[in-house]
This record gives structure tokens, sequence and C-alpha cells, in this order.
């Protein structure tokens, strides 16, 4: 069976796919459902109340000539194409600052949606496209069903479980990735406080923690802080335990935890839906989480994205807008393709 018939099949059967693209390495996978694989592809939402899975049995490796074949990925139409204003965000914004300043909170991430609209839309090309121009990110077009069709190249990794040694890392801080652009206190602060949180939940499960960082990771647009983790974790840690307690960090959540969630999920005014969730590829020898940021959801007449940013006391309102609008711009670049 060819592999367009192969995808076909898919579509037909109502079973779900994905093409993906590890961090740092060429090759990319189609992995398509089946029930008897040992293998496992899982979305898991923000608030993670809702999950979506499949298993399957191998990672079929394809070509770009391939992938470049016509077959077509099948999309629903979005009716609804409304999304926050510039200057309701803003205010949003302004409402979290002065939040923090009252000291309710340390950091709050304040996202929001943005609707791009395009005549056509072309998966495949924009995740080759998003490969190319990536190749440090997890890159994935991920099909559950029709309204459910995920385009994302995410830098961030959750967790890494192979060996007993678990991998992970703190990302938080943005900038354009530009000499001119230096790093300040509101950024430093920021990131500082999803390294200390990550490294207290991992002293729950290891006494052997490494950290490499903070660094600056450049992708192109935009850069981070960084900091690396690597933890020999204790006989009976289950991985899955772990990347539980680790969700959602403050890189995608707050600090306080559960004064920051309270105040998202009150404030916010949309579901992030599998937005700052998770997505899980699990096999019999290694485990890989991904935070699922830079990502959105595609349809006919366009594409769902998501963006947003760590808000401190220290924060401006415009420059955390228009540093939303650079998150956007990896995938937003992907869809301008014909």
């Amino acid at each position: 069976m060819s592999f367009p018939e192969v995808i076909e099949a898919q579509i037909l059967q109502n079973r779900a796919f994905a093409f993906i693209r590890l961090p740092g390495e060429s090759k990319i996978y189609l992995l398509t459902e089946d029930n008897t694989g040992q293998n496992i592809y899982s979305f898991t939402s923000f608030d993670t109340s809702k999950k979506y899975i499949f298993h399957f049995s191998e990672f079929q490796e394809l070509t770009i000539s391939e992938l470049k074949k016509e077959f077509s990925v099948p999309l629903s139409v979005r009716e609804n194409t409304n999304v926050i204003s510039k200057d309701g965000y803003q205010k949003l914004l302004d409402k979290t600052i002065r939040f923090l300043e009252e000291e309710k909170a340390r950091k709050i991430v304040i996202s929001r949606e943005k609707w791009i609209a395009r005549s056509e839309i072309h998966p495949i090309q924009s995740f080759l496209f998003l490969c190319k121009k990536h190749p440090n990110s997890f890159c994935h077009l991920s099909y559950w069903n029709t309204a459910e069709v995920w385009l994302g190249a995410t830098p961030e990794v959750l967790g890494t479980f192979e060996n007993s040694v678990f991998k992970t890392m703190s990302l938080a801080g943005t900038l354009p990735d530009g000499d001119s652009f230096l790093w300040e206190e509101k950024e430093i602060k920021e990131h500082r406080y999803v390294t200390e949180y990550i490294h207290e939940k991992l002293k729950n499960y290891s006494s052997l923690i490494s950290l490499n960082g903070p660094n600056t990771l450049h992708l192109g647009h935009i850069k981070h802080l960084i900091t690396y983790f690597s933890a020999k974790l204790e006989s009976s840690t289950e991985p899955a335990t772990l990347i539980q307690a680790l969700h959602p960090t403050p890189a995608v959540c707050g600090l306080p935890l559960e004064i920051s969630r309270d105040f998202i999920l009150r404030e916010e005014g949309y579901n992030r839906d599998f937005y700052a969730g998770y997505i899980g590829l699990q096999t019999p020898d290694s485990e890989n989480y991904f935070v699922n940021l830079r990502c959105g959801k595609l349809y006919r007449n366009g594409a769902l994205l998501f963006v947003g940013g760590g808000i401190t006391a220290q924060s401006n309102s415009e420059k955390e807008w228009k540093e939303t609008e650079l998150k956007a711009g990896s995938i937003t670049e992907s869809l301008c393709l014909e």
C-alpha cells in the first residue's frame, strides 16, 4: 500500500495519525493508529481534563519526496473566528500586572488565540517548512479528526526518560533574537522562578541532579533563556508520575501554581484546549514529553493559533503583546505556502 493510500485508509476508518520530527534529528516519521502496537502517542490538555491517545506499531520513516506526493488531509471549516483584540488583550495584561503588583502572585502566564485567515491550507507543506526552519524543536502534524488537526514546532521538552535518567528543561524569558536585545531583570527573574520550581520538584524523585544554564536558546526570530536538568531517578519512580507532578510548570502557568491557575481559568476568557498541555511519545525503551507550544489548529479557512507570555509585576502590556506576535510568527510563516 502506498503512503497516500495508508493515510486515506486511516481517515476512512476514523483512525488517528501523526507526522513527527524529533528535536535535533532529520528523520521524519509517520505514526498510524494500531491498537495492537506497543508504542503510544498522546495529547493531554492544559487543564488535564481532555486526553487523546493512540497506539502504533512502528515509526515509519518517510522521505521528503514521499511527503510531497499528492494527498489531502481533510479539514473542517471554523465558523466562529472571533478572537480577543489587541486592546482587549492589553486590558487583560494590565489587570494581571495590577494583581501581581499587589503581591498576590509572582508570575502568571497569560495567553490568547490568534486567527489567521487563509483561502487554502496545506498541512504537509506547512509541517515540512517547520521541520526545516526549526531543527531543534519537536515538529508535528497530528490528526485526531477533521476538527482536531494540530500543527506545531515546540522548543520545550517537559521530560525525557531513558536508562533511569530523566531530563527536562527550564525555558522562560523571551526576547527578539538579536544582539541589540539584552536580557533584563524581568526575563532573568521569570526564568529563575521556573528553574527553582523544577529543581524543587525533581528533589522529590532524585538525589543526583545536575543543571546546565542559564544559556540562551536562539530560535531565529526569538530567543529564550534555558537551563537543562538531568536527574538519576529512584528505581521506584514512574516517569509518568514525575510528568504529572511537573505539569503545568510556571513556564506555562505561573507561581504560586494554584493562584495562577485559578486566575488563568477565571480571567483568560477562552479554553486553552491542548495548548500548553503536553504531547507524549512512549515506547518500551524510552519516554518523551513535549509542552505543546508554538502550535495551532488547522481548518479549511485558516488556522487558530495559541500564544502567550509570562507576566510579572515588571511587565509592560505593549511589549508583552509584541512578544506574542513574535511567537505566532513561526506558525504564521508556515501557512503562507501555496
